[in-house]
C-alpha cells in the first residue's frame, strides 16, 4: 500500500537526436514529461510543435478504426463472432509488426470495395423503385408510349381514390361523353390506378371532368410492354443482389486480417504517444529542454538509457521529488491482494504526492462493507464460481481482470456474511449454521451497521493522525484527531454507560477542538470562528453513523425480495405437477438472477459512497497527478513493459 517514490530530473539534450531519445524512453516508458510553457522573460525558448506529423498519426488512427468498425459491423450482421481475445507483444514488436504491415493498401481495397458496394446499392433502389412503380400496371398489355404518342386518341394514365370511381364512370355517362372511358388498372391501399381514353374532340372535358374527382396524373416510364419491362429490370436487380453479396464477400475476407489490423492501431497509437511527448518540451535553435519525473527505482536505468542514446552530449540533473510538489505524478503500487481496489481509488481521485495510498483501507472496508449489503451465501457463491471459470478460461485485459478480481474479493465477502446470516438463495436451503437472521433480528444487524461504521470513522482519523506524524507534526495530531477521538469516543461511551468519566472526556475534547481547530487563523476572532464552525460541524457525525444503516437496510432489501420470489415458487410448484415444477424453477431461476444483480449493483453503488463520503472527508483530499506513460495499450494489444517480457 504505497505511493511510489519519485525523482525529478531536468534534460538538456541536442534537437538533432530527440527521435532517437524519445524511442529510447518510450521503450523505458516510466518517464513523466512536465507540460513546459513559454517564459516571457526567457525569449530564446519557445515550445515545440509537431502539429504536421501528428495530423497524419491521426489520419492513420481514423482508417485503422474505419476499417476494424467496418469489418466488426459486417461480422455481426453475420453472427460471426470475432476474436475478443488480446495479443501480448513487446514495444519492439508492435514497431515491427505495424510498419511492415500494408495498411495503405489494405485501406484502399476495402475503400474500392465499399465504393463499389455502395454504388450497387444505390442502383439496386433505383431499380427497386422502378419495378414498384411499374407493377400496378404490369396488366397493360401494350407499349404504353406507343398509347402517349397517339395523334388519333388521347390517353392518360394514373389514380383516382378508390371511392370516387365509380361515381367517375357515372359523370361520363351523365355528360354524354360518348367517345371517353376509364379503365381501372389494378387497386391498391384503396387508390385505383386508373386508364383514361378519349376521342381528341372531348380530350378537354375529359380532363376537366377527371380533375374534378380528384385524379392524380402518373406517367409510366416504359420502353416496352410493361410486363417484359418488369421481367428485364427483375433480371438486373436480381443481378445487382448478387454483386453486393459478392462485395461484401470480398469486403468479409478482411476479417483474416483483424488480428494485425489490432496491432497495427497499437503502433500507430504508441506512434502519436512518441511523437507527442516532444510537445512538452522547450526549444532554442539547438536544443531541447525538458523536465520531468522517473521512479526512484527505475532512475539507474533511466540514466543508462540516456547515456546509451546520448552519449556524453547531453546534461542530466535529478534530485528526489519534493513531497510538496503538486506536479508529481501518481503510480500507486500494491500486492495482488490489494491491487484491484486501485480501481476505487481512482475512481473517486489519485492521492496527492504528499498523503497516503488509501488503497489497502478500502480493501478491508469496501469487502466488507459490499459482502454484508449483499449477505447471501448461495449469491457470493454463484458469482465466485462465475468469476474464477473466466479467469481460468480466458485471458482478460489489465482492467478487465482487475475488475473480475474486484468482484471476486467481493463475492467471497458476500459468502462470509450469508454464512454469518443463515441465508442461501434467502432461505431456500435450510443449513444449520447462521449466527443472525435477517428476517427478525433486526437490533442485532442495526449494532452491526453502527460498530462497522464507527470502527471505519475511527480508522480513517488514525491514517490522519499517522499522517500528522509522519509528517512530524505530533501535536497537529492531537489537535485534529486526538480531541475528535475523545469527543466522539466520549459521546458514544456516555450514551452506553452514563459513566460521568465518559461525559468529562467528551467536554474536554469539545474543548480541545474549539480552542486549537483555528490556530493557524492570525486574529482570536478567526480562531473563535473557527472553533465555533468545528464545534458545530460536530453534527455531522451523526448524519455519518446514521448512513451506515444502509449496510443493514440493503441487506434486508435483497433478503426479502429472495424470500419473496421463493414463496412464490412454493405456491407456483407445491401441488407437483410437471407444469408447476417446469415454471417454479424458471421463476427461481429469473427473479433470483435479477435479485442477485440488483444486490451486487447496490452494493457496488452504496459501497462507494461510505468510502468517499463517510470515510475519506475524514483523512483523503486527492486531486493527484495521473502518471502519463509512454506506452498506451489498446483493447487487444498489450504492450509488455519493462521486464514483463523477461
Amino acid at each position: 500500500m504505497a505511493i511510489v517514490k519519485m525523482n525529478k530530473f531536468n534534460l538538456l539534450a541536442f534537437k538533432s537526436e530527440r527521435d532517437d531519445l524519445l524511442n529510447i524512453l518510450q521503450a523505458f516508458n516510466y518517464v513523466h514529461f512536465n507540460d513546459l510553457e513559454e517564459d516571457e522573460e526567457r525569449t530564446y525558448l519557445s515550445e515545440v510543435r509537431n502539429t504536421d506529423q501528428l495530423q497524419k498519426i491521426d489520419s492513420s488512427i481514423n482508417k485503422a478504426d474505419y476499417v476494424i468498425n467496418l469489418l466488426d459491423n459486417y461480422m455481426k450482421d453475420r453472427d460471426i463472432k470475432p476474436d475478443t481475445s488480446f495479443t501480448e507483444l513487446s514495444l519492439e514488436d508492435v514497431k515491427k509488426k505495424g510498419a511492415n504491415f500494408d495498411f495503405d493498401l489494405i485501406y484502399g481495397k476495402i475503400k474500392d470495395l465499399v465504393g463499389q458496394r455502395e454504388m450497387a446499392l444505390s442502383q439496386r433502389n433505383e431499380l427497386t423503385n422502378k419495378i414498384e412503380a411499374l407493377k400496378p400496371w404490369k396488366d397493360i398489355d401494350v407499349d404504353i408510349q406507343e398509347l402517349y404518342d397517339s395523334k388519333r386518341v388521347f390517353v392518360e394514365t394514373g389514380t383516382i381514390s378508390g371511392q370516387f370511381y365509380d361515381s367517375l364512370e357515372k359523370a361520363i355517362v351523365e355528360r354524354n361523353l360518348e367517345k371517353s372511358l376509364v379503365y381501372k388498372v389494378s387497386e391498391l391501399d384503396k387508390t385505383n390506378f386508373i386508364v383514361a381514353l378519349s376521342s381528341i374532340e372531348e380530350k378537354e372535358d375529359l380532363v376537366e371532368l377527371l380533375r374534378e374527382f380528384g385524379y392524380s396524373r402518373v406517367k409510366i416510364n416504359s420502353t416496352s410492354k410493361i410486363g417484359e419491362e418488369i421481367y428485364d429490370l427483375s433480371g438486373k436487380l436480381e443481378d445487382k443482389e448478387k454483386l453486393i453479396k459478392n462485395l461484401e464477400n470480398e469486403i468479409l475476407d478482411f476479417k483474416k486480417y483483424l488480428k494485425d489490423l489490432y496491432i497495427y492501431k497499437a503502433y500507430v497509437l504508441n506512434l502519436r504517444r512518441k511523437e507527442e511527448s516532444s510537445e512538452f518540451f522547450l526549444e532554442t535553435g539547438l536544443m531541447n529542454v525538458i523536465e520531468g519525473y522517473v521512479p526512484v527505482e527505475a532512475t539507474e536505468r533511466f540514466k543508462k538509457d540516456i547515456k546509451n542514446v546520448l552519449g556524453d552530449t547531453y546534461i542530466l540533473d535529478i534530485e528526489e521529488a519534493d513531497k510538496e510538489d503538486s506536479l508529481v505524478p501518481i503510480i500507486l503500487k500494491n500486492n495482488k491482494l490489494v491491487d484491484p481496489y486501485e480501481e476505487v481509488v481512482k475512481t473517486y481521485s489519485l492521492p496527492k504526492y504528499n498523503e497516503v495510498d488509501p488503497s489497502g483501507l478500502v480493501a478491508i472496508f469496501y469487502t466488507i462493507f459490499t459482502g454484508f449489503m449483499i449477505g447471501d451465501l448461495g449469491y457470493g457463491a454463484l458469482a465466485a464460481i462465475a468469476i474464477l471459470l473466466a479467469l481460468k478460461l480466458k485471458k482478460f485485459p489489465p482492467s478487465t481482470e482487475k475488475n473480475l478480481r474486484l468482484f471476486l474479493r467481493i463475492s467471497l465477502s458476500a459468502c462470509v456474511f450469508g454464512a454469518i446470516f443463515g441465508s442461501v438463495f434467502g432461505g431456500i436451503i435450510d443449513v444449520p449454521f447462521g449466527l443472525i437472521d435477517p428476517a427478525t433480528d433486526i437490533n442485532e444487524l442495526i449494532v452491526m451497521s453502527l460498530v462497522i461504521g464507527a470502527v471505519s470513522l475511527f480508522v480513517a482519523l488514525a491514517v490522519k493522525a499517522y499522517m500528522y506524524i509522519r509528517d512530524g507534526k505530533p501535536m497537529d495530531a492531537m489537535y485534529d484527531v486526538g480531541f475528535m477521538y475523545m469527543t466522539v469516543g466520549g459521546a458514544v461511551a456516555l450514551a452506553l454507560t452514563k459513566n460521568p468519566i465518559a461525559k468529562w472526556v467528551m467536554i474536554i475534547g469539545i474543548l480541545g477542538i474549539f480552542l486549537f481547530s483555528g490556530r493557524e487563523a492570525k486574529s482570536i476572532g478567526g480562531r473563535i470562528g473557527s472553533g465555533f464552525y468545528e464545534v458545530y460541524g460536530l453534527t455531522s457525525w451523526i448524519g455519518d453513523f446514521v448512513s451506515f444503516l444502509r449496510l443493514m437496510a440493503l441487506v434486508l432489501s435483497g433478503s426479502f425480495v429472495a424470500y419473496s420470489v421463493n414463496l412464490i415458487v412454493d405456491l407456483v410448484a407445491g401441488n407437483g405437477s410437471i407444469g408447476g415444477i417446469i415454471a417454479g424453477i424458471i421463476i427461481f431461476v429469473v427473479f433470483q438472477l435479477f435479485n442477485m444483480f440488483l444486490s451486487y449493483l447496490s452494493a457496488y453503488v452504496h459501497g462507494l459512497r461510505l468510502i468517499y463520503v463517510e470515510m475519506f472527508n475524514k483523512f483523503y483530499e486527492g486531486g493527484g497527478v495521473k502518471f502519463r506513460e509512454m506506452i498506451e495499450d489498446t483493447k487487444f494489444v498489450k504492450i509488455l513493459r519493462g521486464g514483463d517480457n523477461e
